[in-house]
């Protein structure tokens, strides 16, 4: 027998607490520690809540004033610009903007963010070529947005459009 072993007096079982409910003192330091971590994901998701504010509500469209139908005519690309006041969970801000608008008959017009779908540059319309090109990438878009050529992945977003008292207004 090994002297440096420790020995368990002969007259005492083996302690074996496996299959054994916990004793009192366990039950509570269980009980305290439950209690705490759920007050603690409460308090935690109340004030994830706080500062995350309203930024995960979808954002709802904006109408802006494109211009007036009279000076608008019919087979010409127009460009306009607007700002539009956005907020979001924390600030409210100035949002600049370029649209393009083409009419073929005069009554129904087609409104193109001016915003190259590849890196956020402003395209440019040019007559001669019929199209629109980005400086930044040399990306091109025919009249009605579609990509012709260069690295854009998606077509110039179309803006639904909508007439009220002779001025043509876009949801941005």
């Amino acid at each position: 027998m090994d002297s440096d072993a420790p020995t368990q007096p002969a007259g005492e079982p083996k302690a074996d607490t496996e299959g054994q409910p916990p004793d009192r003192r366990r039950f509570l330091e269980i009980g305290l520690w439950t209690s705490v971590g759920v007050a603690g994901l409460a308090f935690m998701g109340a004030g994830g809540r706080f500062v995350v504010g309203d930024a995960l509500n979808p954002q709802q469209g904006q109408w802006v004033q494109v211009g007036e139908v009279a000076k608008l005519p019919a087979g010409q690309v127009h460009r306009a610009t607007y700002t539009a006041r956005t907020k979001d969970a924390w600030r409210s801000s100035d949002r600049k903007g370029l649209l393009y608008v083409s009419s073929d008959d005069g009554t129904n017009y087609t409104v193109l963010d001016g915003t190259c779908t590849h890196l956020g540059c402003n395209v440019q319309w040019t007559d001669e070529n019929q199209g629109f090109h980005c400086p930044c990438h040399r990306a091109l878009f025919s009249r009605s947005g579609t990509v012709v050529d260069g690295p854009a992945p998606k077509p110039l977003a179309q803006l639904q459009t909508k007439i009220e008292n002779g001025v043509l207004f876009a949801l941005i």
